[in-house]
């Protein structure tokens, strides 16, 4: 018996010492979410424009070219969910905020809590940014082991990374992602992003519990004197052909309605904008850094125009 529990300690210490130390990577190493935690409160004071979404906006709109002092709380993948979540979190502490920009992408009316894709995305949500996340059950043991919600394969590609470029954060001080440059872009083919619009179609064209949310933060703001942008932001000629161009129709429609029930909301939609070429995207649906600087300028005079506004009035 003896014997025997040496042995399988012998071949089980190992791995539990592998699992360790992915797990102290996990709690020491900063990622996109702990850096955005710990640079939120030197922006609380100055911020005047605030922008939520997910990569589309995270890569998409730099806070450099904003005339107001602007923060980026996009991240990767991020739905209206979190948004509302980190809104709601910080929308008494941003004392300067006048406008903030809330970004409706394809598949942001139609996304649920859990996806496949995004279900461990939760767990840094509650660990790295201190956020309550009621869809993590209070005996789910995998908030306590961040590196239980990937693979051996995908733990060690995210530690090379790090040996290799000495950091996994893909955003600078403002919240804007800087990885995606021309430099780097993925040649752009319509079999390429016929591949990508499968991939994020659910196929669902129920809206309510989203709306929901994003009433929620119009009505927040509106007591707070807060603009709101709905923003649907560019993509590629070979995407926006081929995404289903009904329920594009209906999230566009959506939007508007919204805009047009509540006067601190305006819709800006630059889905299929014509100023911009396969030149300024990275990929499929996402803007390279020189193709954001494009959209933020635009999207800049937007908000400057809406704000004028609110000022005259």
């Amino acid at each position: 018996m003896n014997k025997l529990i040496k042995k399988v300690t012998f071949y089980l210490l190992p791995l539990f010492l592998i699992f360790l130390s992915f797990e102290l990577f996990y709690r020491v190493v900063p990622n996109d979410y702990s850096f955005k935690n710990t640079t939120i409160p030197s922006k609380l004071n100055t911020t005047e424009v605030l922008i939520y979404g997910n990569s589309h906006t995270f890569y998409g709109l730099n806070p450099k070219y904003f005339n107001r002092p602007t923060y980026n709380l996009a991240n990767i993948s991020q739905p209206l969910y979190f948004d509302k979540i980190i809104f709601e979190k910080y929308m008494d502490k941003f004392k300067m905020v006048k406008c903030i920009i809330l970004h409706i992408e394809y598949t942001s009316l139609s996304e649920i809590v859990d996806t496949d894709e995004n279900n461990w995305r939760k767990y840094y949500y509650q660990s790295y940014m201190n956020l309550e996340v009621p869809s993590i059950k209070k005996y789910d043991c995998t908030k306590y082991f961040l590196s239980s919600t990937k693979t051996i394969n995908a733990n060690t590609k995210l530690v090379l990374r790090y040996i290799n470029d000495g950091t996994i954060v893909n955003c600078d001080a403002n919240g804007f992602g800087i990885n995606y440059t021309k430099a780097k872009k993925i040649p752009l083919t319509k079999k390429d992003a016929l591949v990508r619009v499968k991939n994020i179609e659910d196929n669902l064209l129920n809206f309510d519990d989203n709306i929901n949310r994003v009433q929620s933060i119009i009505d927040n703001c509106k007591k707070r004197n807060i603009k709101v942008i709905l923003l649907n932001m560019p993509v590629t000629n070979y995407f926006s052909k081929n995404v289903n161009q009904i329920k594009l129709k209906k999230i566009q429609k959506t939007c508007k309605k919204i805009a047009e029930e509540n006067d601190n909301v305006s819709y800006l939609n630059l889905f299929k904008d014509s100023r911009f070429t396969n030149d300024d995207f990275f990929d499929a649906d996402h803007l390279n850094t020189d193709g954001a600087q494009k959209c933020t300028t635009i999207v800049n005079d937007f908000t400057n125009k809406i704000l004028e506004t609110k000022i005259k009035n």
